[in-house]
């Protein structure tokens, strides 16, 4: 645990496990900001207390590797995704799986379409909507956002087919969808929720560049900017939506970008190698 302004390192929490496999992805909740969840890639879901530095309880989810996980707005519930392709819904303070939107080969026999199926490849990356708890964005290697609702049960309520998401790429805001795809080209997009169509594709700012994108993550900044990274510029580059223009952008030293983070107006990038970056953003108006 890090300070934000200084960067001063607080503690560090470890789980009595013999597991040395990474965590994953992590997340504070949103309303107890003390409480972090932890998943990782030897199954484990774990509950972190950062006042009294300890893991206050964990479990496993057997024979899965967790790549993603995300806590809804109320922080009542959250939803864990993998290998296994089924997305598991939680209660957060009973940690009782109360849902599960099962991946397409594993759906128990049920009849249904492809686009009310789940997905047939790894789960990357799963999105609360900010304002709806109980609808959730999925996306992975099968090349399609699968949008949920666990109030309908397990079935899609709606497929988009196309971004190729590969680490934490959806994120949500009103009912537009902004995805970042492991692609040369065309990897920034954003898609109405409502209706499934895509809404624009938004130059990451590598057109007359030898790189190519291969995005791993993207974030809103706001509406109208974003910010997004990965392997193939392996830089950070804040992009305004609606003219498409780079902003600015943070060099990782050739190394890959695999995770960014909000809090107000700071950002915190993770990616391959020993350093994290914490930048303040601050988007003019023009």
């Amino acid at each position: 645990i890090h300070g934000i302004k200084d960067m001063k390192h607080l503690t560090t929490m470890r789980r009595d496990l013999k597991s040395n496999l990474p965590i994953t992805s992590l997340q504070a909740n949103p309303k107890n900001t003390h409480l972090i969840l932890s998943v990782g890639s030897d199954g484990y879901i774990s509950l972190w207390n950062i006042n009294s530095c300890e893991c206050i309880h964990s479990f496993r989810e057997e024979r899965n590797v967790i790549n993603t996980m995300d806590i809804n707005s109320s922080g009542g519930i959250y939803a864990t995704a993998g290998k296994d392709t089924d997305i598991r819904i939680y209660d957060f303070n009973t940690h009782e799986c109360f849902a599960i939107c099962h991946g397409k080969d594993l759906s128990n026999g049920l009849s249904m379409s492809s686009d009310e199926a789940g997905h047939g490849r790894r789960i990357f990356a799963v999105k609360f909507h900010p304002e709806n708890n109980n609808v959730l964005v999925s996306g992975g290697w099968d090349k399609y956002l699968k949008v949920w609702d666990i109030r309908v049960g397990n079935r899609a309520v709606r497929t988009i087919n196309g971004p190729y998401i590969c680490g934490h790429g959806i994120d949500i805001i009103d009912n537009c969808i902004l995805t970042a795809s492991w692609v040369a080209s065309n990897s920034l997009q954003t898609y109405d929720l409502m209706s499934g169509e895509m809404i624009d594709t938004i130059p990451f700012g590598t057109r007359g560049e030898v790189k190519t994108d291969y995005l791993y993550c993207a974030k809103y900044v706001t509406k109208h900017s974003i910010v997004a990274g990965g392997s193939g510029t392996c830089d950070v580059r804040v992009v305004d939506v609606d003219k498409g223009e780079l902003l600015g952008n943070i060099d990782n030293d050739k190394r890959p970008i695999q995770t960014i983070d909000i809090s107000g107006n700071y950002m915190a990038v993770g990616g391959v190698g020993p350093a994290l970056t914490v930048a303040k953003i601050e988007v003019l108006s023009s």
